[in-house]
């Protein structure tokens, strides 16, 4: 899997420079990519598209300035444009915007089975006599795999972490050296505004040791769109959902595991979201509930092995619902498994089933 070390790098316009030139061709073809799918699963127009994109970056940098130079910074040099940076790192959620809410009359044309809606992310959070476990699919279009990669990054703002993130975005999923770590279930919402770029709250929320500094970070920012985050240490774990408009804590700790895939799992949140018609969700919930209700999670190798379940496939945890017709639809594209109290990182690029992960630690 590629390796991106930025901590040489002193200011976030740095770490995007180095990143953006290291991968310039990844990043373009990726911004490319990312315009053209949300193009036609939204409705905008390209132009409406990268305008509406353009309205995020004013946010970002309120939010977190350091992060917003870094985001130039992918852009300078990449050779893109700031707004193509927005779509690649906000895919997800610009996809929910409405396009008539900005007179946009873009193209209502189907994607022929490439919509990535029919999968989605799987993750798990257990509790382990050596401590907690945290461990996730990242299902994506599968036409986003070659992208994948590793980073770490210390931000002058805070913080060493290893990064899961595709090249060109600020970050998927990681862990930090002080043990905390972060994941997250994209959720389809009916209510998306413009926010904050999501990947640049889970690069904040690494900067800290401890899950309530990053809850209140989560509860007060000005999120986009539906998600799951889930935030975890050694002693503590938390996990919020959102939406455009609504974020709620639903889980601290109550019971010794929780599952989460791509529906909400609080009436609140789920009345401002929808989960769409051929999405696997529901399956993915039911086999990883169901795995661990016959055997609890043992270790961090054992939390790995689930992740490449392919039970009920291709409506199955890892996954694969891609063809030469349709190149864009869901498919496993990466995993990541925590161990907080020891620092460990289990991480692919690429399917999960039957595939020995690389191993980082701090």
């Amino acid at each position: 899997m590629r390796y991106l070390d930025l901590r040489a790098c002193a200011t976030g316009r740095e770490r995007g420079l180095l990143h953006g030139q290291t991968f310039a061709g990844e990043i373009s073809s990726l911004v490319k990519l990312r315009i053209y799918l949300a193009s036609k699963i939204s409705g905008f127009t390209e132009q409406g598209l990268l305008a509406i994109a353009e309205e995020h970056l004013p946010i970002l940098r309120e939010f977190d300035s350091e992060l917003y130079e870094e985001l130039l910074g992918l852009a300078e040099g990449s050779g893109c444009s700031p707004a193509g940076l927005v779509v690649l790192n906000q895919y997800t959620d610009i996809r929910d915007l409405s396009p008539d809410a900005w007179g946009d009359a873009g193209t209502t044309e189907a994607l022929p089975g490439d919509a990535d809606y029919d999968g989605g992310c799987t993750m798990l959070w257990a509790k382990t006599s050596s401590g907690p476990i945290f461990a996730q699919t990242w299902d994506m279009h599968a036409s986003a795999m070659p992208f994948v990669m590793l980073m770490r990054v210390a931000d002058a703002s805070g913080g060493d972490a290893y990064l899961l993130s595709l090249t060109g975005c600020l970050g998927m999923a990681g862990l930090n050296a002080s043990g905390l770590s972060i994941g997250i279930n994209n959720l389809t919402s009916n209510d998306a505004v413009p926010g904050v770029v999501w990947s640049a709250i889970v690069r904040k929320a690494l900067r800290v040791s401890e899950t309530d500094a990053a809850r209140d970070m989560l509860l007060a920012c000005k999120v986009g769109s539906g998600h799951h985050y889930l935030v975890c240490t050694p002693k503590s774990v938390v996990s919020v959902e959102t939406s455009g408009q609504r974020r709620k804590v639903i889980f601290s700790g109550e019971k010794d595991d929780f599952v989460h895939s791509n529906h909400c799992l609080d009436a609140e949140i789920a009345a401002c979201n929808r989960v769409p018609e051929f999405s696997t969700t529901q399956d993915r919930q039911d086999a990883m509930r169901q795995s661990l209700d016959h055997k609890p999670i043992a270790s961090l190798e054992d939390a790995w092995q689930r992740l490449g379940s392919h039970d009920g496939y291709p409506r199955s945890i890892c996954t694969n619902m891609a063809s030469p017709e349709a190149p864009h639809a869901a498919a496993t594209c990466a995993g990541i498994a925590v161990d907080p109290t020891r620092r460990r990182l289990f991480v692919v690029a690429g399917f999960t089933h039957n595939v020995a992960p690389e191993e980082f630690s701090f």
